[in-house]
């Protein structure tokens, strides 16, 4: 007979409940044990496998709370958490949802065993479902049976989404965090179950556990940042840094190349060789100032100079480089092989020069590019005021002759003779409007296109004057080298006069002409003023209140007309007034019948009224269509 120590033993080793069960009920049956004793065999056994697990789960749990802790990154943390407790729990999936109170909502946050999408991003009020309830914080709840439990306050989506999922039976219990609940962990299964005691302290141990490696991996994550955060402020001083000690040395050697009168060739070797690309500087009107002779740093490309030339890019360049001078700020013209930076000189509104960089740049190449751009409105400025002091006696005796203060003619033809203007003889002045082309450029053009004849050129604002000796086919043969030099130039002169004492009314004459060609918006051309007569003085006032809308007000139905039907009134109308009203002769010109005339006629009168022809109206039309004429012939010989 086996006495009560052999089968401790037999227990204390391991032995399952079948096997125990078996071989008691078989030493019952041999009447080696009592009832009673078979009885406390069984119990001695089930509170040891109890022990077991239990220190199975103290087991598992204490390395899951050392895998969190070890773990820094949130999302690992998340995930590890949610696999442990599935795995630990036996369960079909696990989740972790956080509380968002501005929302008043909670929302899954990482998930292990979920099929569906929808259900991986459920986000619900608090307090509602299971989910619900456990992130609201008050225990931990779960529901043997979710879609058919009458206990809980359902949502029709939210019921659609886990009947879709297979959920039935849910645990949740709230995480906490310094007092304050911050979401739930849960564990679900596609069966119905009820979670016994010991599960739901084991998933809320666990959530204890991972509420702390939660706090733990976002402390470190926001404690990485911030060391990331100083060290990226760090290098950033330390390049700033670099580049403020760079553009000081790059001021330095720019007084250098300003203080030993290197001029803009010495500029632009100088932004070269920082930049390390090629570079072309261009004047207000696009003229080519200077261009780096050396051979290209970019053998395989076209010069810059052409390449900004070049017909098919000139809409492109144009744009880019208003926008360079709307925003003060270096901007990209792009071609089809490669883009060139384009940063503006200029005072105030006065554009003074282009510099044009061969890019692509780099972050720090664009702070030096618009330090450069800095530094080559200063030397424009120096150049033009070196110049404006060498030409400053030219440009006196120029004042003398067209201002009004009573100088005697004699001093000023003593003072212009030192320039080889003699006192008397043909004269011809001439004003030039070169649309803020390199001044120096422009007067050495003028002085190729004069020749031999002497002359005196100075600068009046904006506008270059000629005072010349000779015929105006003098000024016709600078006109013609100004085009061919590329220098875009509208110009006035009012004919020959006799020495230098009609020289006063000659330049009202030619600032009337040059204004009417502006007003007209005829650049490029030259325009005698003693052509002009009354026609100058009103087109000089539109200029004056820069009322270009007026001009033709009086005549802009027959315009819309013809633009929208494709008539000929406005010419008709026009002819009709430049013949004496003769309809012979205006059926002439316009080579159609005198009826269709009389038509066109009757329609002129339909659109700008009856008496369009009355002597009170009749010199208002006149007038105003002339202008459009002289705007719209494109022939220079019509004014």
């Amino acid at each position: 007979m086996e006495t009560a120590g052999l089968w401790l033993e037999r227990i204390e080793a391991g032995i399952s409940d079948d096997e125990l069960s078996k071989a008691l009920d078989e030493a019952l049956g041999r009447h080696e044990i009592t009832a009673r004793t078979a009885g406390a065999a069984r119990s001695v056994n089930a509170l040891l496998r109890q022990q077991r697990q239990r220190e199975d789960l103290l087991r598992a749990l204490h390395e899951t709370a050392t895998d969190l802790t070890g773990i820094r990154d949130v999302e690992a943390v998340l995930l590890a958490i949610v696999k442990r407790t599935r795995i630990l729990a036996g369960s079909d999936m696990a989740y972790i949802s956080l509380n968002d109170y501005a929302r008043n909502e909670t929302y899954i946050r990482k998930s292990d065993g979920v099929a569906t999408e929808d259900y991986r991003t459920i986000r619900m009020p608090i307090g509602t479902g299971v989910l619900g309830k456990a992130a609201a914080g008050l225990s931990p709840f779960q529901t043997v049976d979710y879609l058919t439990d009458d206990a809980l306050s359902h949502l029709p989506d939210i019921d659609s989404i886990v009947s879709k999922e297979g959920v039935r039976a849910i645990l949740g219990v709230p995480l906490y965090l310094y007092g304050k609940v911050i979401g739930a962990l849960l564990i679900a299964d596609r069966r119905p179950r009820t979670y016994p005691p010991e599960l739901v302290d084991l998933v809320d141990t666990i959530g204890k556990h991972a509420a702390v490696a939660i706090d733990n991996a976002q402390s470190f994550t926001e404690a990485t940042s911030a060391l990331q955060r100083l060290g990226n402020e760090n290098r950033t001083r330390q390049e700033e840094m670099g580049v403020l000690q760079g553009l000081v040395d790059l001021d330095e050697r720019f007084i250098e190349v300003l203080v030993h009168g290197r001029g803009l060739e010495g500029f632009a070797a100088l932004s070269r060789q920082i930049l390390g690309t090629d570079i072309l500087i261009l004047d207000a009107a696009n003229g080519v100032l200077h261009e780096e002779s050396r051979e290209s740093l970019h053998p395989v490309t076209a010069p810059l100079s052409s390449l900004l030339t070049a017909k098919d890019y000139q809409a492109a360049f144009t744009s880019s480089l208003n926008r360079a001078l709307a925003t003060g700020r270096p901007q990209i013209f792009a071609t089809t092989r490669e883009d060139v930076v384009l940063a503006t000189a200029h005072a105030g509104p006065t554009h003074l020069a282009t510099l044009a960089i061969r890019g692509p740049l780099t972050g720090t190449q664009r702070v030096v590019a618009e330090r450069l751009a800095v530094f080559l409105t200063v030397l424009r400025l120096f150049t033009q005021a070196t110049q404006d002091s060498a030409q400053r006696l030219q440009f006196e005796v120029l004042d003398d002759l067209l201002s009004d203060r009573d100088v005697p003619l004699d001093l000023i033809q003593q003072r212009a003779a030192r320039f080889g203007v003699p006192p008397t003889g043909e004269m011809t002045l001439a004003v030039f409007d070169s649309a803020g082309a390199d001044y120096a450029r422009v007067e050495k053009t003028i002085r190729e296109g004069l020749g031999t004849a002497t002359a005196l050129i100075a600068r009046r604002r904006s506008r270059t004057y000629v005072l010349a000796a000779g015929s105006k086919n003098i000024i016709e043969a600078v006109m013609t080298k100004l085009k061919e030099s590329s220098i875009p130039t509208t110009a006035g002169h009012a004919g020959t006069t006799n020495g230098l004492a009609g020289i006063k009314k000659a330049h009202r004459q030619a600032e009337l002409a040059l204004t009417s060609l502006i007003v007209l918006e005829r650049h490029g051309e030259l325009l005698d003023g003693n052509h002009l007569g009354h026609l100058g003085l009103l087109l000089g006032a539109v200029h004056s209140n820069g009322d270009h809308e007026s001009l033709y007000s009086q005549i802009q139905p027959l315009i819309d007309h013809d633009a929208k039907h494709n008539t000929d009134l406005t010419r008709t109308a026009w002819t009709f007034l430049e013949t004496s009203r003769n309809y012979a002769r205006t059926a002439e010109n316009l080579f159609v019948h005198r009826n269709t005339v009389k038509q066109r006629l009757e329609r002129i009168s339909l659109l700008i009224g009856e008496d369009w022809l009355h002597p009170t109206r009749q010199l208002d039309n006149h007038l105003a269509l002339r202008i459009w004429h002289l705007k719209t012939s494109g022939n220079p010989s019509a004014l």
